[in-house]
């Protein structure tokens, strides 16, 4: 697993989830949230993308990249 944890990893809601399927900056992860389960989705590099919904943003405790 990566460790991104010198980053602050948070889970958001995006906006329009079909426009980052074509993205170049999007990945698709395994992310570990909050309460211990792992979920896939996307991971987004771009870190001024205004896709983002931060309003009920919650803390992910890992996440690796998947192919």
């Amino acid at each position: 697993m990566v460790d991104w944890m010198a980053k602050e990893l948070k889970v958001v809601r995006l906006l329009e989830p079909e426009m980052c399927l074509g993205c170049r900056f999007a990945d698709v992860a395994e992310v570990e949230t909050a309460d211990g389960s792992f979920q896939r989705m996307i991971h987004c590099r771009r870190l001024d993308c205004d896709n983002w919904d931060f309003v009920n943003a919650e803390p992910a405790r890992s996440m690796r990249v998947t192919e």
